[in-house]
């Protein structure tokens, strides 16, 4: 039984399907677990840290796939992208664990992970699917509204309003902010918007006074 990740690298800002405070729950749940595990507000979220937190194994697919010609589709060495991010099971011991794909940038395991890690928390249901092979590579296979909600919730634990705002206030661009929060400059994009911060940010800035020369 799994949940399959679509790439969180290509996230963008949409109509939101999400329940009436959905989004504000989140955002205390992203400072709830950094306080939990004695981070600040403002600092960045580790999704393996938080995922041992929770007793959630974290594996690398390389654990399960060993063949030359499996590792070269999952790394892409093929000549082709693997877009397969990662994936959570649940074993015959009704334990759930999380696979992901190592050979994927860090901003985008870390982003893969707490997007997993967002579906346990929310409590979703796994559907049960029978397949061919070992991992979906590729396969596309969700819920629309409970892939919306661990989509939202994956990308507040990772980079939260309070971090956001800081990140502002020291001028940070979008760059110094995914490098700060080990994020991709797609997921920085998606939390600016949808937390509020870009359109306060521009208001801010609108309406600050010329500097007198």
């Amino acid at each position: 039984m799994t949940w399959l990740t679509p790439p969180n690298e290509n996230l963008l800002a949409k109509k939101s399907i999400l329940k009436r405070g959905f989004k504000a729950n989140a955002e205390r749940l992203a400072i709830e677990y950094r306080s939990k595990l004695l981070i600040h507000p403002c600092a960045p979220l580790c999704a393996f840290k938080l995922s041992e937190h929770l007793s959630i194994p974290v594996c690398s697919a390389t654990e399960f796939l060993k063949q030359e010609d499996e590792i070269a589709l999952l790394s892409g060495t093929n000549g082709v992208e693997c877009e397969w991010s990662a994936l959570t099971m649940v074993t015959k011991a009704g334990n759930r664990i999380i696979i992901h794909n190592p050979f994927h940038s860090i901003g985008r395991q870390q982003s893969d992970v707490m997007h997993e890690l967002a579906h346990i928390i929310c409590k979703h249901e796994i559907k049960e699917n029978t397949y061919d092979f070992a991992i979906p590579f590729g396969m596309r296979n969700f819920d629309e509204v409970q892939e919306e909600e661990a989509k939202c919730l994956g990308s507040t634990l990772q980079i939260a309003r309070p971090g956001l705002l800081w990140s502002k206030k020291r001028d940070m661009d979008n760059h110094a902010i995914a490098e700060h929060f080990n994020a991709s400059i797609d997921m920085v994009n998606y939390r600016m918007n949808t937390s509020g911060v870009s359109k306060q940010a521009y208001f801010i800035n609108r309406n600050k006074k010329p500097k007198e020369e």
